[in-house]
């Protein structure tokens, strides 16, 4: 029992944290951040930045001495070398041999500097591309969180429409009973609640399909209770009309990570170009080794034997061996006969041991034009991201005199809904009282209703296409996304 009181404790102590957690509402820069942290492609640019340390990292190692060690085990059958006396034996006998070597390149043009160089700049590179990254996600987001917005806005609009609907046919329906208004007039109102009730529908799916594409662009689950944390007024802090498009194309320079990595490019591809010269210059290196073999045919003097040796005795080479009374004359010689003991493993490592160092030069002459298509492909490739930087130049020209213009003609799209707006609101409510008074008919009253609905929808079209294009315009200004 204690434990079923436990276990229902801690699902009401969940629920309860769930539904608090469910219950937090997102504000625009929470979203943002929030992606950033949890896009691909943001962290597609991290993998990419990890790339450039690590090339960066092999660029540097280049200029440390390499070091390897080798071995080598073979069993060689007839006539061969014994690789620890030099000597031509024929039978069969087993090897094995040692080798340590070294080298490190003291010159080479230049390529080993340029090469660091050229990491260094492809990884600012890398960090310029990772922060267009993060803004390009956070233009997305905030068109979606915007949208969001205006269809929540539109819901209210829908919702509102359907109310007034719907207070108005109460209202004729008591002008029905008694006896002022025909009962035809009613007709014309349960249609329009009909309409109003599918847009407030087709409002809705909007608003769901809107928050789906948000939830997205965050990376979250289709069921989780997204809120949105939405300020009860927006302030207008940039006025179009103020700013030039010098002054906003000045600032977007600043604040253009793409622009900085293809400038990044320009310098990376210069230092490919003198890398690629660097190979017509000679090279110099320095090398040493160090080795050791073993044979198991390899024999160490422990000592000698006296062995006499005779031979017969000649006169001159083309003559007989001399004989005296029927008996060949011979000559008796004592030599040392050595006495040899196989040599151990240990010892004969000791005993082989060989080491030296050396420079090297090594000139280029003719390498089949492989050093000149190098050259001309690094230069192309130069001449490629200079090209590269001033298209981007010209298209974000193009889009901040976009940007500009859109706002500005948005202001002014806005200010003249504003009037309709009013005016449409005026001559509703005129229409509104003549038709409480009998004064008009029902189906003046429906056109001139339809005729404000327009215009609030028109009047929320164009609030949020001049809050979407001040933003915009905003942040090629430099100034953080936020509401």
């Amino acid at each position: 029992m204690k434990t079923q009181n436990i276990l229902l404790a801690l699902c009401l102590i969940l629920s309860c944290y769930s539904g608090s957690f469910g219950q937090e509402k997102w504000s625009l820069e929470q979203c943002i951040l929030h992606a950033q942290k949890s896009s691909i492609a943001v962290n597609q640019s991290l993998i990419g930045i990890s790339q450039s340390e690590v090339t960066l990292d092999q660029a540097k190692q280049s200029r440390n001495p390499n070091l390897n060690a080798n071995t080598n085990v073979n069993w060689n059958f007839g006539r061969t070398v014994d690789p620890t006396s030099n000597d031509f034996i024929q039978a069969t006998f087993f090897s094995n041999g040692y080798s340590l070597s070294s080298g490190i390149s003291l010159y080479r043009g230049f390529q080993i500097k340029n090469s660091i160089e050229q990491a260094k700049v492809d990884l600012k590179a890398s960090k310029s591309d990772m922060q267009q990254t993060i803004q390009n996600v956070s233009l997305t987001v905030a068109n979606n969180f915007l949208t969001v917005l205006f269809n929540q806005d539109n819901i209210k609009i829908a919702e509102r429409q359907l109310l007034l609907n719907q207070q108005q046919l109460n209202q004729l329906n008591k002008s029905i009973a008694a006896g002022t208004m025909p009962e035809a007039e009613r007709l014309n109102l349960e249609a329009q609640i009909a309409q109003s009730e599918q847009n407030l529908i087709s409002a809705r799916n909007d608003l769901d399909i809107s928050i789906l594409q948000l939830k997205q662009s965050l990376r979250l689950d289709p069921s989780y209770p997204l809120e949105l944390d939405v300020p009860d007024d927006v302030p207008f802090s940039t006025d179009p009309d103020m700013v030039t498009f010098e002054e906003a194309f000045a600032e977007a320079l600043k604040n253009r990570p793409d622009l900085q990595a293809a400038e990044l490019r320009i310098a990376s591809a210069n230092l490919g170009t003198r890398i690629a010269k660097g190979a017509l210059a000679p090279s110099i290196t320095f090398g040493g080794s160090l080795g050791s073999n073993y044979s198991n045919q390899g024999r160490t003097v422990i000592g000698s034997n006296p062995v006499t040796i005779e031979n017969d005795l000649f006169i001159s080479v083309n003559e007989p061996p001399l004989v005296l009374n029927d008996v060949p004359v011979t000559l008796s010689t004592e030599v040392d006969e050595p006495v040899l003991e196989k040599t151990k493993y240990i010892d004969q490592m000791d005993q082989n041991l060989s080491y030296g160092f050396g420079f090297g030069i090594s000139i280029p002459i003719y390498n089949n034009g492989s050093t000149q298509s190098s050259i001309q492909r690094a230069q192309l490739a130069e001449k490629s991201a200079r090209l590269n930087y001033e298209q981007l130049i010209e298209n974000l020209k193009i889009v901040v005199q976009q940007s500009l213009a859109d706002a500005k003609a948005s202001k002014k799209r806005l200010e003249a809904s504003n009037k309709a707006l009013e005016a449409q609101q005026l001559a509703f409510n005129n229409a509104t009282k003549r038709l409480e008074i009998g004064a008009t008919n029902t189906f003046e009253w429906e056109s001139q209703k339809t005729q404000l609905e327009n215009a609030e929808i028109t009047n929320l079209i164009d609030e949020y296409n001049y809050l979407f294009n001040i933003k915009i315009l905003e942040f090629y200004l430099g100034k953080p996304l936020k509401l």
